[in-house]
């Protein structure tokens, strides 16, 4: 996955505050980002070094996403004249999808693998048209985006965090375009022919993206996001066209679940190292500080996981 040379693009950088899932504001800035697969780089956070003579001219931040880490590194740290900020901490997670789909499988147990097998087959033996339909071409694309709007406005990703499918002409093109080139790859899963799920990953250099993501929540107990995930797996192990399957950043249960790698990810920022970027800095750190005591707070309580349905269905 490397690449010859890193790519800084001019890039508007957002910061939001948030407390737990809700977004309270956000602060931008003009940001210069690396453009470089988490992949393509090493593990020392300084490398490739960030242009800082930028910062405070035509920038105001020097963005870093997904950096792999060897070790612990300081949150905030001053580097002489820039301010260096970790602003999320995750471990990144990918499938590997060189091999075949009975070798994939061993990774889980044999409970597990019989678990998935079964919810699959009881979803396909609900009626006719309950199956998963695969997207590839330029002329698919317009269908699947108006398929996948039906679902994507029912999620919670597009209520809280604006983060469904685009309802865009723009993006239907840009599909067309990645269709064009055999760069992407979409997937619907149908009950009995009604939309239920949907997934949407673009491809760059061999490597799919998982992009665009999403379920009716009403057909929730039949697990319609593993379901799907199951059956794009078997279709893309088959195909043998795609050497990686990035989760992209974040951490979740279903990408732990379904990944075969898991790599230790930072997102760094460089700010100027003055009085107005350290307050920003600073309200974000707290904010960050008071989600995680209220989140450690109903955990214990036991209320964390209600509230956070509570406030999905909202």
């Amino acid at each position: 996955m490397r690449s010859s040379s890193p790519r800084w693009q001019p890039t508007p950088f957002v910061l939001t505050y948030r407390l737990g899932e809700i977004r309270l504001f956000e602060k931008r800035f003009r940001g210069l980002t690396l453009r470089e697969h988490y992949l393509g780089l090493g593990d020392d956070p300084d490398e490739p070094p960030p242009p800082v003579e930028r910062l405070g001219k035509d920038v105001d931040a020097i963005v870093v996403r997904s950096h792999p880490l060897a070790s612990a590194i300081p949150t905030c740290e001053s580097r002489g004249s820039a301010l260096r900020y970790v602003f999320a901490r995750y471990g990144r997670f990918h499938a590997d999808l060189s091999g075949d789909f009975a070798g994939y499988l061993e990774k889980f147990s044999g409970k597990t693998r019989s678990t998935l097998r079964r919810k699959v087959r009881k979803f396909l033996e609900l009626g006719e048209g309950s199956v998963m339909r695969e997207y590839r071409t330029p002329e698919e694309m317009e269908a699947f985006v108006r398929q996948a709007r039906r679902i994507s406005a029912l999620t919670y990703q597009e209520k809280l965090f604006d983060a469904g499918i685009p309802d865009d002409p723009a993006f239907v093109e840009e599909l067309r375009s990645l269709a064009a080139s055999d760069a992407v790859r979409a997937y619907l899963l149908l009950l009995r022919g009604e939309p239920v799920a949907y997934l949407c990953c673009p491809a760059s250099d061999g490597v799919l993206m998982y992009q665009y993501l999403g379920y009716d929540p009403a057909h929730a107990e039949l697990s319609p996001g593993t379901v799907l995930q199951y059956l794009a797996f078997e279709s893309l192990f088959a195909e043998r066209r795609f050497s990686i399957f990035d989760f992209t950043e974040g951490q979740g249960e279903h990408k732990r679940f379904f990944g075969t790698h898991e790599t230790p990810c930072a997102d760094i920022c460089f700010f100027p190292a003055t009085l107005t970027y350290r307050f920003w800095v600073w309200l974000h750190r707290g904010f960050d500080a008071a989600s995680t005591g209220m989140a450690r707070t109903l955990d214990r309580l036991g209320l964390k996981a209600r509230l956070k349905r509570f406030l999905r269905r909202l």
